[in-house]
Protein backbone atom coordinates (compact mmCIF):
# COMPACT_ATOMS: atom_id res chain seq x y z
CA UNK A 1 0.00 0.00 0.00
CA UNK A 2 2.85 2.39 0.86
CA UNK A 3 4.56 1.70 -2.47
CA UNK A 4 1.31 2.31 -4.29
CA UNK A 5 0.84 5.68 -2.53
CA UNK A 6 4.44 6.63 -3.30
CA UNK A 7 3.89 5.75 -6.98
CA UNK A 8 0.68 7.81 -7.10
CA UNK A 9 2.41 10.76 -5.44
CA UNK A 10 5.29 10.51 -7.88
CA UNK A 11 2.87 10.42 -10.83
CA UNK A 12 1.07 13.49 -9.51
CA UNK A 13 4.37 15.28 -9.09
CA UNK A 14 5.42 14.44 -12.66
CA UNK A 15 2.07 15.62 -14.08
CA UNK A 16 2.31 18.87 -12.11
CA UNK A 17 5.86 19.39 -13.40
CA UNK A 18 4.68 18.83 -16.98
CA UNK A 19 1.90 21.35 -16.56
CA UNK A 20 4.33 23.83 -15.00
CA UNK A 21 6.74 23.39 -17.91
CA UNK A 22 3.98 23.88 -20.48
CA UNK A 23 2.77 27.06 -18.78
CA UNK A 24 6.16 28.46 -17.78
CA UNK A 25 5.97 31.25 -20.36
CA UNK A 26 2.82 32.49 -18.62
CA UNK A 27 4.37 32.43 -15.17
CA UNK A 28 3.59 30.26 -12.20
CA UNK A 29 0.28 28.49 -11.69
CA UNK A 30 -0.59 31.03 -9.00
CA UNK A 31 0.08 33.86 -11.48
CA UNK A 32 -2.17 32.22 -14.05
CA UNK A 33 -4.99 31.73 -11.56
CA UNK A 34 -4.60 35.33 -10.35
CA UNK A 35 -4.81 36.59 -13.94
CA UNK A 36 -7.86 34.42 -14.51
CA UNK A 37 -9.52 35.86 -11.41
CA UNK A 38 -8.70 39.41 -12.55
CA UNK A 39 -10.09 38.74 -16.02
CA UNK A 40 -13.24 37.24 -14.57
CA UNK A 41 -13.65 40.23 -12.25
CA UNK A 42 -13.28 42.72 -15.12
CA UNK A 43 -15.66 40.78 -17.34
CA UNK A 44 -18.37 40.96 -14.69
CA UNK A 45 -18.60 44.69 -15.40
CA UNK A 46 -19.42 44.09 -19.07
CA UNK A 47 -22.88 42.96 -20.04
CA UNK A 48 -23.80 40.87 -23.06
CA UNK A 49 -26.19 43.67 -23.99
CA UNK A 50 -23.28 46.14 -24.11
CA UNK A 51 -21.30 43.82 -26.35
CA UNK A 52 -24.31 43.25 -28.61
CA UNK A 53 -24.97 46.99 -28.87
CA UNK A 54 -21.38 47.69 -29.91
CA UNK A 55 -21.42 44.79 -32.35
CA UNK A 56 -24.67 46.06 -33.91
CA UNK A 57 -23.24 49.58 -34.21
CA UNK A 58 -20.17 48.20 -35.99
CA UNK A 59 -22.36 46.19 -38.38
CA UNK A 60 -24.51 49.24 -39.19
CA UNK A 61 -21.40 51.34 -39.78
CA UNK A 62 -19.94 48.70 -42.09
CA UNK A 63 -23.21 48.49 -44.03
CA UNK A 64 -23.24 52.27 -44.47
CA UNK A 65 -19.62 52.29 -45.58
CA UNK A 66 -20.36 49.52 -48.05
CA UNK A 67 -23.25 51.55 -49.46
CA UNK A 68 -20.94 54.57 -49.82
CA UNK A 69 -18.35 52.39 -51.55
CA UNK A 70 -20.95 51.09 -54.00
CA UNK A 71 -22.08 54.64 -54.75
CA UNK A 72 -18.50 55.71 -55.38
CA UNK A 73 -17.91 52.75 -57.69
CA UNK A 74 -21.07 53.65 -59.63
CA UNK A 75 -19.95 57.29 -59.84
CA UNK A 76 -16.52 56.19 -61.05
CA UNK A 77 -18.06 53.99 -63.74
CA UNK A 78 -20.20 56.88 -64.99
CA UNK A 79 -17.19 59.23 -64.95
CA UNK A 80 -15.06 56.76 -66.91
CA UNK A 81 -17.86 56.24 -69.40
CA UNK A 82 -18.41 59.98 -69.88
CA UNK A 83 -14.68 60.68 -70.12
CA UNK A 84 -14.44 57.99 -72.78
CA UNK A 85 -17.30 59.53 -74.76
CA UNK A 86 -15.75 63.00 -74.49
CA UNK A 87 -12.42 61.74 -75.79
CA UNK A 88 -14.08 59.86 -78.67
CA UNK A 89 -16.26 62.83 -79.69
CA UNK A 90 -13.69 65.58 -79.21
CA UNK A 91 -11.89 66.94 -82.27
CA UNK A 92 -8.16 66.28 -82.60
CA UNK A 93 -6.01 69.05 -81.20
CA UNK A 94 -3.18 68.32 -83.59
Amino acid sequence: MKDELNKMTEDISKMYEEISNKTSSLGSISTITRLYDELQSHLRGISIEDINAIENQIKMTLERLLAVSKSLNFLKAIKLMMDGQNEAGAPDKA
